[in-house]
């Protein structure tokens, strides 16, 4: 218990409850005489005072991380966590974050369609599991551009002839695909199984779940689907995880390689009907665009010109149309 002493009150009023000084003076040290009781009080009181500080202060808490669903069956299969595995190795974790930098001018055009579709985005990684977001991608089978499609397959959605071939054209592609995939799951009915069919064929998909009326995973374990399409899901599942949930993983160089694409605005342009053919270097010349850029935004034309006999639709930098359709003339 403090004691109640004129002492110690003397000392209360000299120290002012252990703040600041008051004032400048001093206090002749013969005049105030404190004793063990009095030091006793001081140490009592600021004990009192620092419990009732600590009392007000909140508790900080660290938050643990939140894991998201990605919209995805699977993530606990044994494919799909020998890939995930993988992808959060420091092997992994650099070549998936190299290819979310790299990809990030067309992943974030990609985005933007899926959100005016209403499709998922766990979409925008299949084209990594395809080309690893290279438009000119070419795989030793023949399929081509950044969704690697088969010339089998490109109708009704791209064409080709000897003037063009629109599986080069990331924009026009990425439509073809989305399509593809809409049309796939409307058929199906799950997403699994859509993929599935992206990579092997819908109607081989068809046939197969009308047999057995198994989802994917159990068409997996049954062998009843190919050994590339049984790989190809889990592939693009446990890409999709290590991405979504990067913090949940503590793969900190993931979630900040995925930010990249914030930096990125989809590439806009404007459209050109051009009916006949003229070489992209001729355009470039009477309109003063940059022949590159002209390249870049055309990709499709393989020999540098528009084809003829055809009406072809050109795409120009933004607001560039009319000035190039007058220049041309």
């Amino acid at each position: 218990m403090i004691k109640r002493s004129s002492t110690v009150l003397l000392a209360l009023t000299a120290f002012s409850l252990f703040a600041e000084p008051v004032a400048d003076f001093l206090i002749s040290s013969d005049s105030i005489k404190l004793d063990t009781s009095t030091i006793d009080d001081l140490a009592e009181l600021r004990q009192i005072e620092i419990e009732k500080n600590a009392m007000k202060r909140k508790p900080y808490t660290v938050k643990e991380p939140v894991h998201k669903d990605i919209g995805l069956t699977g993530l606990d299969d044994r494919r799909t966590q020998k890939f995930l595995d993988y992808y959060l190795t420091a092997e992994g974790r650099k070549r998936l974050a190299d290819i979310l930098i790299e990809s990030a001018e067309y992943r974030v055009y990609v985005r933007e369609q899926l959100k005016k579709k209403k499709m998922p985005m766990f979409l925008q990684y299949l084209p990594i599991v395809e080309s690893e977001y290279r438009p000119n991608a070419v795989s030793v089978s023949g399929a081509t551009g950044m969704w690697q499609f088969m010339e089998n397959s490109m109708e009704p959605f791209l064409r080709k002839n000897e003037w063009y071939d629109e599986r080069l054209d990331p924009w026009i592609e990425t439509e073809a695909a989305l399509s593809k995939l809409n049309d796939n799951y409307k058929m199906l009915g799950n997403w699994e199984l859509a993929l599935a069919a992206y990579n092997m064929g819908a109607g081989a998909v068809k046939r197969v779940k009308k047999q057995s009326k198994a989802d994917f995973w159990m068409l997996a374990d049954l062998e009843l689907l190919s050994e590339q399409s049984i790989l190809y899901v889990p592939k693009l599942i446990a890409i999709t995880e290590a991405v979504e949930n990067a913090e949940y993983y503590g793969a900190i160089d993931l979630g900040v390689a995925d930010k990249w694409i914030e930096l990125m605005t989809p590439e806009k342009f404007g459209k050109l009907k051009i009916t006949g053919s003229i070489k992209l270097e001729t355009i470039a010349e009477k309109s003063g665009i940059d022949l590159n850029l002209l390249k870049k935004l055309n990709p499709a034309l393989i020999k540098g010109c528009t084809p003829p006999n055809e009406t072809w639709i050109l795409k120009v930098p933004s607001g560039k149309a009319k000035e190039i359709a007058e220049s041309i003339r």
